[in-house]
């Protein structure tokens, strides 16, 4: 079950077209096999068994927490990278189904 990441603790850049999220105060066991599912209102980090992250996309105020061309880069790479706790993760983008179109 994806453990909820308090807003305070996740950051979203795009550095060098890479789309990023910082995670502070977050423990990861492993950085293989990881994947990455981005809605307008929410972001997953699903990991191996487990372990995975979910954060909400947007602030309290409503406003977008991503930086401005965050949908295009990662639609553009097909991966995000994940940093927690000094692990480095490519969490590779789930394409939504037809039927969930």
């Amino acid at each position: 079950m994806p453990e909820y990441v308090d807003p305070d603790h996740a950051t979203l850049s795009i550095s060098d077209g890479q789309p990023t999220i910082e995670l502070a105060d977050v423990e990861v066991s492993s950085t293989e096999g990881w994947s990455f599912l981005h809605r307008a209102t929410l972001l997953v980090v699903d990991g191996p068994g487990d372990e995975g992250f979910l954060l909400r996309r947007l602030s309290a105020q409503g406003g977008d927490v991503a930086p401005a061309g965050w949908d295009e880069a990662v639609a553009s790479h097909g991966s995000v990278t994940v940093l927690a706790s000094g692990a480095r993760i490519v969490a590779t983008v789930l394409e939504e189904s037809p039927e969930g179109q």
